[in-house]
C-alpha cells in the first residue's frame, strides 16, 4: 500500500512540479513571441525539418502538397479547356443563328415581293375580266340592238335578272322603251322597277 502511495506521490510530484510548469512556460513564450511578430510555428517547422526522422515526415508532407497542387493545376487546365470549348461552341452557334436569321429575313422579303406580285396579277386579272365583261356587254348590247323589239321582249324574261339588267342598261332609251312595251305587263313592271333601283 505504501509503495503505491509512493508511486502515486512521485507521479503527482512530476505532474505538478515539472510537466505543468513546462507546458505553462512554453505556452507563455509562444504567446509573447507571437504578439512580438515572431513566426513561432514557421521557425519550429524549419527546425524540426532538420531532424533526420522528422525531416522524412516533412518531405512526405511537401510531396503530398506538390501532388495536390499538380492535381489542382490539372483540374484547372481541364476546366479552362472545357470553358474554352464551351465558348467556341457558343460562338459557332451564335454565328449559325445569325446566318439563319439572315436567311429568314431574306425569305420574308421574297414572300413580301411575291405577295405584291400576286396582288398585282390579281388586279390585272380583275381588270381583264372587267374589260372582257364590258366588251361582252357591248357585244350583247349590239346583238339586242340589231334584234327586233318583239323577239328581245320574248328572250329577256327568260334570262337571269343580272344578265337581263346588264343587257337592258346597255340599250339606248328608245329601243329599251320599245322592248318593255312588247313584254307582258308583269315582266315590264318587274324590269322597270329593277332598272330604276339599279340607276339610284
Amino acid at each position: 500500500m505504501e509503495s503505491e502511495k509512493q508511486d502515486y506521490g512521485k507521479f503527482q510530484w512530476f505532474f505538478f512540479v515539472i510537466l505543468i510548469p513546462i507546458i505553462f512556460t512554453v505556452t507563455l513564450v509562444v504567446i509573447i513571441l507571437s504578439v512580438a511578430g515572431f513566426d513561432v510555428f514557421g521557425k519550429s517547422k524549419a527546425v524540426l525539418a532538420e531532424i533526420p526522422v522528422i525531416e522524412k515526415l516533412f518531405k512526405d508532407e511537401k510531396q503530398d502538397t506538390i501532388n495536390d497542387r499538380e492535381i489542382v493545376a490539372q483540374e484547372t487546365a481541364t476546366q479552362k479547356e472545357a470553358k474554352k470549348q464551351r465558348e467556341q461552341t457558343i460562338e459557332e452557334q451564335a454565328t449559325m443563328i445569325g446566318a439563319l436569321e439572315k436567311d429568314v429575313s431574306m425569305k420574308e422579303k421574297e414572300i413580301l415581293t411575291l405577295n405584291q406580285e400576286i396582288k398585282s396579277l390579281e388586279t390585272q386579272i380583275e381588270e381583264i375580266k372587267e374589260a372582257d365583261l364590258e366588251k361582252n356587254s357591248k357585244d350583247i348590247a349590239k346583238l339586242y340592238d340589231n334584234m327586233s323589239s318583239k323577239k328581245a321582249a320574248e328572250i329577256i324574261p327568260n334570262l337571269n335578272e343580272e344578265d337581263a339588267i346588264l343587257i337592258l342598261t346597255s340599250l339606248d332609251d328608245r329601243h329599251l322603251a320599245d322592248i318593255l312595251s312588247k313584254m307582258a305587263v308583269d315582266d315590264a313592271v318587274k324590269y322597270t322597277n329593277l332598272l330604276s333601283s339599279n340607276t339610284q
